[in-house]
This record gives structure tokens, sequence and C-alpha cells, in this order.
């Protein structure tokens, strides 16, 4: 419906306000976990802030927000506004702290996102990266390391195999890692 163009617009506009509105919802989401855990804010943020701009919340977030947008300007379209027209007004009453009715829904449904996670699943998406990334550097170095004549080898040259082995083995690890978290997210969808 919208051209090109405008679709890059809506995508823009949403990468730049949606981590508004996802902080915005981590903060009300971090109130409640305080409260029931008694653990101090910096040190759940900190644990929230590495997975913010990786996880599947950040980008389910953004997404939402060009979905609503979307639905917006077409509701804008119909009542006669041009293209252009409905990404300004859209982009006025969806900016952050907008103080709209808009922007107050679409924060109400990126908290949603916060009342069905789980900070036991950050836990253990972090336990498992670091499980794997941790085997996979071990056993790709000490593959490595035998594998190029254990250590009378190791000085003369063998280390550069040893260096390889622990460099697929992380990359494996990380990869373990990322379907441990893709089967974390699934098991919570259902």
């Amino acid at each position: 419906m919208f051209s090109h163009e405008m679709k890059e617009k809506i995508k823009q506009f949403a990468k730049e306000q949606a981590p508004y509105y996802l902080e915005e919802a981590e903060m009300t989401y971090m109130e409640k976990v305080r409260r029931k855990t008694g653990e101090t804010k910096s040190k759940l943020m900190a644990k929230l802030a590495k997975f913010k701009s990786r996880s599947e919340t950040a980008m389910e977030a953004e997404n939402d927000m060009i979905l609503y947008m979307s639905d917006y300007m077409k509701d804008l379209m119909e009542q006669g506004l041009s293209e252009q027209e409905a990404f300004e007004q859209a982009k006025k009453e969806l900016k952050f702290r907008s103080e709209t009715t808009k922007s107050a829904d679409l924060q109400e449904r990126i908290v949603a996102h916060y009342h069905h996670m789980d900070i036991a699943d950050y836990e253990a998406v972090g336990l498992f990266y670091g499980a794997f990334v941790f085997l996979g550097i071990s056993i790709g170095a000490l593959i490595g390391f035998i594998g190029s004549g254990g250590w009378e080898m190791f000085l003369s040259g063998g280390w550069i195999r040893t260096l390889i082995g622990a460099i697929i083995g992380f990359l494996i690890g990380t990869g373990l890692g990322l379907l441990s978290n893709a089967v974390i997210v699934l098991k919570r969808k259902k």
C-alpha cells in the first residue's frame, strides 16, 4: 500500500523511536521484578541491557511499531490525507512521550511484551551462551593443540592450529547459544 520510500521512512522512524518505548517498558517491568525479587535495579538492568540490542523483544517492539504506524497511516489516508501527510501526522503522534492517545496505546502494547517475559528466561539464555562458548573454545583449542602435535609442536607453529581450533570452537559455541535462545523463545510463545 505504501511506496518503497515511505516504507523506509516508517522503518527508520520505528528504529529511532522503538528503543525509547522499550526502555520505558523495561522500567515498568524492572519495578515489578525488583519488588518481587528484591534485587537491585542496576543489577537487573545490566542483565537486560546485555540482550536488549539483540533480543527478540527489541525486534518485536520495532516490528510492532511499524505495524501500528502503518495501520494508523492507512486510517489517516482513508480520511483523505496523502501518504506524506499521514506519515507526518503519525510521526508527530507516535513520537516517544508525545503525550497523545496513540503514543500511550503504543506504550501499553510494548509494555505487554514484558508481562509475558520471565527473567529466568534471560538468565537461562545467558548461561547457555556462556556454557556453549566456554565449551566450544575449550574443545576447539584442545583438538587444535592435540592435532598440531601437542606441546612439542606448539611453539614451532602448532599454536596456529590451537588458535584456529579455539576460534572454530567459539563460533560453534555461539551458534549453539543462538539455538538455545531460539528454543527458549519458541517455548515461551507456546
